[in-house]
């Protein structure tokens, strides 16, 4: 009685919560459906060295249209080119290298006098 009751239970629950999922990155914007795309295909944070580093093997990829790395270990997950058009009208530096810090007034500068 117990299996026969539970595993509906469980199928159900289970739907519910994959729908959900689903729902909660459509809700998202544009750039985070990207970047959570990129995480379910298994780019993570600081992985660049093993080759599914988040922001070198896959977003920066997706985002310039561009190949990925040759040291890339997964391939590029499938993302609408609308989406990438979208994050880049919400976010155009969305995927890229951050920006050298800027000096302000009063900090040496690298360059000679």
């Amino acid at each position: 009685m117990f299996t026969r009751t539970f595993m509906p239970m469980l199928v159900v629950a289970l739907g519910a919560a994959c729908a959900a999922q689903s729902a909660s990155a459509q809700g998202q914007g544009p750039c985070a459906q990207i970047r959570a795309a990129c995480e379910q295909a298994g780019f993570a944070r600081g992985a660049a060295k093993e080759g599914n580093g988040i922001q070198v093997d896959c977003l920066r990829p997706i985002m310039l249209g561009t190949p990925q790395p040759r040291r890339a270990s997964i391939p590029l997950p499938q993302v609408d080119p609308q989406l990438v058009e979208a994050c880049k009208a919400r976010n155009p530096a969305f995927g890229e290298p951050p920006a050298p810090p800027s000096q302000g007034p009063g900090q040496p500068s690298d360059q000679p006098r």
